[in-house]
């Protein structure tokens, strides 16, 4: 059956300035151009989250009823002079709303009347979304954008609140910001959606700021934002009426920073004309399922029902509560169950990413989706590229406001269809989530999985206890490319398959042959198609039937030569293999700390859910927040699934990576993009470079040469990628010394005039850092690159030791090292601190004329005293000398340790409403999140390296647990409540803007203030993280084939046990700490003492090294025992 969908074709505008409204006159956004002023396109389903809303006070209470779009008594209609109307008639009032946009001036309006028919007492809300980005950008992440919004907040005494929002990302148009107000006093207001909405709403739907006296008044920068403003009561009897009007003005360009001033009353009223209510026509309002918002929401699990659902009370770890409510833990193999009462306390809702399989191989076709607990069963879902070749869509608000998203699933109840919301209980595991809904005396259970081998995913509905069958639909929004509605999509139905294809260049043009299939169960065989009445594009595809006690849906597909079209899954077969094929990948990692249960149960379950983790980075690279990706950062790759797979001896898949990496080397300049597609879209990337890019993969490849010993893969053929060439691969291959080559010509030519350190460029890994000026990047120096190039230098030395053919190269790189060194403590180092950057400061003619020391205790610019990335990375690479290495870290530890993690620098950089100095998002980010709120967690792990590398094991442990997110309460007791199995990027600190958080960070050194997780999953972190457990604290790693003990283990939590492969073969290791804390003192293995010798540390005695030689010929295929003294 066809369903053809109204479309939004509907515009009011002046030809700059546009309100576009779907069919059935609920906004779908506001435009200027191409600048999108609002935060979402509301889809032609659902409700707009902008709203007014009049409130009737009734003794303390308020009944709310929207004015605009939908309401149980709404009309709506198309008025004269492009205007569009909607009137609300209830018993007590009638309520008129006009929107219409200024003949000359980008500014809109909603006119407001309220005629009483009875005495009332009333105040109106007008809440706003806004992004004020162009609509590529907010596409790409709405969050992100909200992020560089600056809101200001004027208070005039008649006028009241008024509230500017300037976007501080530069668009197209420049920084535009938008003035919100109304002709009315406003007496309240808020600025974020999570302030208005409330962390419940994704719960139950109701909105808690409407049920109280006034909005807070308070402005909070985080990544939703919804301006709120709220009018003074007014007070009518009996045929009395109130006219008001709230107004948008949009400037294309507010240069600089944010507004002083907001701009007076009355030149905005003076635009405002036409206020007749003249009717050209009524407007239909639709009636389908979608269109309502009837949510189901299970009811709470009784304790009984908890532990037969889920486990035992004695097996749940890492358990969660407050006030006597349970909210989380995890059981068994990789279980980790969240229940409905812990959402009200999450800003961000707990989702999980499940993957195929076939993951551990980043080339294959590999199908994707991202669940969310909220009732989203599958969104997001790809086949290949995790951005282009999507079947659903993706969830762009976390708060469940719009039900159409991916796949939902409707019950049908007396009053019609009702969509599955926010559940009792929400499990997941590695490739799956379930979603446990106690309904009706009984429970609806969903289960979304992934197959442990094949491109595939199936959902499992079933029931338990009900007293009937239940007619059950479920809805699919289809998509077929980047974003909704782009691409023309078609289903065709063979028997009951549903095959799902559609016209989009882009994928005919890198993935020609994609094609997706939809395979229900027999009792899911009634289906309806809803299109896009215009186009014929397939938008929904709705499965209909009757569940008695089971159904499942099984996604599949065609892509690259993969064929997963006639595929039905088990789900106890695919949990089980795939949790086999996750343990053979991490060596069969388990360990027990003697003294400490809590932290060695930590450490297990860190590995499975941080390999998780790392895998989606590596292969269907996106995260929960940041949905956008399907790309490799050459920085990030060259650390985050490169050293996971070193950590796993997957040396097979390592040489693959570096390849890959390789082949995406410019020709023309030999450095790097800073990102790039890996798979079919390999050509789409972004050209433009940190100056550090280029060092990443000469450093991988170091580290692999050394590991391995094997030389020989310089010698792999490998293309570059040409500019010239729109991004595609040379035809030619060049040997990977060929390649190497060119990455040293381009640092050498590179470096800053008259030195031997290279420019700053685009910036460094703190991207908050970007450099504001073309002088900076050019005439500055980062104090981390330099370090960081020194070790890749050596390295690179030391992996060509012997080999002759490579003597005349390595020469030049020890020639470029030692010149390189002697500039870095010649400008780099001032007063025995390292500089965060210098600035070499050029008069007219190019000559030097002073030598700036930024982010140092001599900088008087920025007030910024010290930054953690060189003294932490020159510890690393061991360019200090061991004195120095002792006095930074003690700085460190002094001004940058706190109790949630080390901080990027001593203090932030002055936020100014946008004005923009040195540096560019550390200076134009309104929010305290990601690097700008200076704890991100990659940094801490670099940081705990370093701790290694000093061998000083209690620092190491007491900062080793304070980015895992299980239990993390117990080791950030200031932490607030979070998903507690997903690798979060950053602590953010709980301040409402930057303004705070800079008059304020002593509290948050002091423990005062709680601290919240950052974005989840999609980070180099994880990778990172798994890297360090093994590298650096239980000090396994290779050097040329042979084995290196280097363990740094603090005494307290007791000897260490464990089970880990190595050279293939299953080892149970133990580590005892009753003479010291690093630094073998003697070695057994089964039982004989092995010969070995200790590698150079510049700062501690260093590592065993033994003989793979020797080790092989002692090693079993069973049973093995190392024993480590330390």
């Amino acid at each position: 059956m066809l369903f053809n969908a109204p479309t939004h074709t509907k515009k009011i505008g002046n030809g700059s300035l546009a309100l576009e409204f779907n069919a059935n006159n609920t906004l779908h956004a506001i435009r200027v151009g191409n600048l999108m002023v609002s935060q979402f396109e509301t889809p032609t389903t659902q409700n707009a989250i902008s709203n007014i809303f009049l409130r009737e006070h009734n003794d303390g209470r308020f009944e709310v009823t929207p004015l605009l779009f939908s309401n149980a008594d709404i009309e709506t209609f198309e008025l004269s002079g492009n205007r569009i109307g909607w009137k609300t008639t209830t018993d007590k009032w009638t309520a008129t709303v006009i929107a219409s946009v200024a003949e000359l001036t980008n500014t809109y309006f909603y006119q407001v009347e309220v005629s009483a028919r009875t005495e009332m007492t009333y105040d109106l809300v007008y809440g706003q979304d806004m992004a004020l980005a162009d609509t590529g950008a907010v596409k790409t992440n709405e969050a992100y954008c909200c992020q560089y919004l600056d809101h200001q907040v004027f208070n005039a005494d008649d006028t009241g609140y008024t509230v500017c929002s300037r976007q501080n990302l530069p668009q197209s148009s420049g920084n535009p910001m938008i003035q919100l107000g109304s002709m009315s006093k406003v007496i309240a207001y808020s600025t974020d959606g999570y302030q208005f909405f409330g962390n419940q709403y994704k719960v139950d739907q109701v909105i808690p700021a409407l049920q109280q006296p006034t909005l807070c008044s308070e402005k909070y920068q985080y990544e939703m934002a919804y301006i709120a403003l709220q009018t003074e009561a007014v007070s009518l009897t009996n045929g009395e009426s109130e006219a008001t009007a709230f107004y948008g003005m949009i400037e294309m360009d507010c240069p600089k920073s944010n507004v002083k001033l907001a701009k007076p009353i009355s030149d905005i009223a003076n635009a405002l004309v036409n206020t007749a209510w003249d009717v050209e026509r009524q407007v239909e309002l639709f009636d389908s399922e979608l269109f309502k918002d009837n949510v189901i929401v299970g009811e709470s699990l009784t304790a009984i029902e908890v532990n037969e659902f889920f486990c035992e009370p004695s097996e749940r770890r890492f358990e969660e509560n407050r006030e006597q409510e349970l909210l989380s833990f995890f059981y068994g193999d990789n279980h980790y169950v969240t229940l409905q009462e812990k959402e009200k306390h999450l800003e961000r809702a707990t989702g999980h990413v499940i993957s195929s399989g076939n993951n551990q191989d980043c080339q294959q076709a590999i199908m994707s989706s991202t669940h969310h607990i909220f009732g989203i069963f599958n969104s997001q879902l790809t086949l290949g590229n995790t951005s282009f070749n999507k079947l659903l869509g993706v969830n762009r608000n976390s708060l469940n406001q719009f039900k159409h998203t991916g796949q939902r699933i409707w019950v049908k109840q007396e009053a019609g269809y009702a969509v599955l919301g926010m559940p009792s209980a929400y499990e997941v595991g590695l490739n799956f989530s379930r979603w446990v809904y106690k309904y009706q005396n009984g429970f609806i259970l969903v289960t979304s999985f992934s197959s442990a081998e094949e491109p595939a995913v199936q959902i499992d509905i079933e029931t338990k206890g009900l007293d009937k069958a239940l007619d059950i639909q479920i809805s699919h929004q289809l998509v077929f490319g980047n974003n909704e509605n782009e691409s023309e999509v078609k289903v065709s139905r063979d028997h009951n398959t549903f095959v799902v294809s559609g016209n989009d260049s882009l994928i005919a043009n890198k993935s020609e042959g994609l094609s997706f299939v939809i395979n229900p169960s027999s009792n899911l065989a009634e289906a309806e198609l809803i299109q896009d009445s215009e186009t014929g594009s397939a938008q929904f595809l709705m499965l209909k039937g009757t569940l008695t006690d089971k159904a499942s849906i099984t996604f599949g597909g065609t892509l690259n030569g993969a064929d997963t079209r006639d595929i039905t899954l088990d789900f106890a077969i695919e949990k089980g293999l795939y949790q086999v094929n996750q343990d053979a990948l991490i060596k069969q990692f388990s360990i027990k700390l003697s003294n400490d249960e809590d932290s060695s149960q930590k450490l297990n379950d860190m590995m499975q859910w941080f390999t998780h983790n790392a895998l989606v980075h590596y292969s269907t690279p996106h995260g929960l927040e940041q949905y956008s990706g399907a790309a490799w950062g050459t920085r990030d790759v060259s650390q985050g699934p490169f050293e996971f797979f070193m950590a796993m001896q997957e040396y097979d898949k390592v040489e693959q990576l570096l390849e890959t990496i390789y082949s995406h080397q410019y020709i023309e300049t030999g450095t790097w993009p800073q990102w790039f597609m890996f798979d079919n879209y390999a050509s789409i990337q972004q050209e433009e470079a940190h100056g550090d890019i280029v060092v990443w993969p000469l450093k991988a490849l170091a580290d692999y040469i050394n590991t391995t010993s094997n030389v020989d893969i310089l010698e792999t053929q490998v293309p570059f990628t040409s500019i010239d060439k729109e991004f595609g691969f040379t035809e030619e291959t060049t040997t990977l010394f060929a390649h190497v080559e060119r990455q040293i010509k381009h640092i050498e030519d590179n470096l800053v005039p008259g030195t031997f350190l290279s420019c700053y460029g685009d910036g460094d890994w703190d991207d908050t850092l970007q450099p504001a000026n073309q002088s900076l990047r050019e005439n500055m120096v980062s104090g981390w690159t330099i370090p960081l190039t020194l070790q890749a230098l050596q390295t690179m030395i030391t992996a060509l030791e012997g080999h002759r053919e490579y003597a005349t190269f390595s020469s030049k790189l020890a020639e470029l090292f030692d010149n390189m060194h002697a500039d870095y403590q010649k400008y780099l180092i001032k007063d025995e601190t390292i500089a965060g950057f210098i600035h070499f400061a050029r008069d007219d003619k190019g000559e030097v004329e002073e030598i700036e020391y930024l982010l140092h205790p001599s900088d008087k610019k920025t007030g910024i005293k010290h930054r953690l990335l060189p003294a932490s990375r020159s510890i690393i690479a061991e360019t200090f000398s061991s004195e120095m290495a002792k006095s930074h870290m003690a700085v460190i530890q002094d001004k940058l340790v706190y109790p949630d993690g080390v901080r990027l620098m001593d203090r932030m950089a002055e936020y100014k409403a946008g004005e923009q100095t040195y540096f560019k998002r550390a200076e134009l980010a309104a929010n305290l999140g990601r690097e700008v709120g200076l704890q991100y967690c990659h940094a801490h792990i670099r940081f705990i390296e370093a701790l290694c590398k000093l061998g000083d094991a209690k620092s190491v442990f007491e900062n080793l647990f304070k980015i895992v997110p299980m239990g993390i309460q117990s080791t950030v007791a200031n932490a607030a409540v979070r998903q507690s199995n997903a690798y979060f990027s950053s602590s953010d600190a709980r301040f409402n803007d930057r303004y705070q958080a800079y008059a304020s960070m002593d509290k948050v050194m002091n423990g005062e203030v709680e601290v919240k997780g950052g974005w989840r999953i999609y980070s180099s972190g994880p990778g990172i993280y798994i890297n360090q457990i093994i590298h650096s604290v239980l000090g396994l790693r290779f050097l040329k084939q042979d084995l290196i003990l280097d363990p740094v283990i603090d005494r307290n939590v007791g000897d260490v046990c464990l089970n880990f492969n190595l050279f293939g073969k299953p080892v149970e290791i133990t580590i005892t700490t009753s003479q010291g804390e690093h630094t073998p003192k003697s070695i057994a293995v089964n039982g004989i003492e092995a010969p070995f010798s200790l590698e150079p540390n510049r700062y501690r005695t260093g590592g065993a090294r033994v003989s793979a030689e020797w080790l092989k010929k002692q090693l079993t295929d069973n049973d093995n025992k190392l024993l480590i003294k330390l």
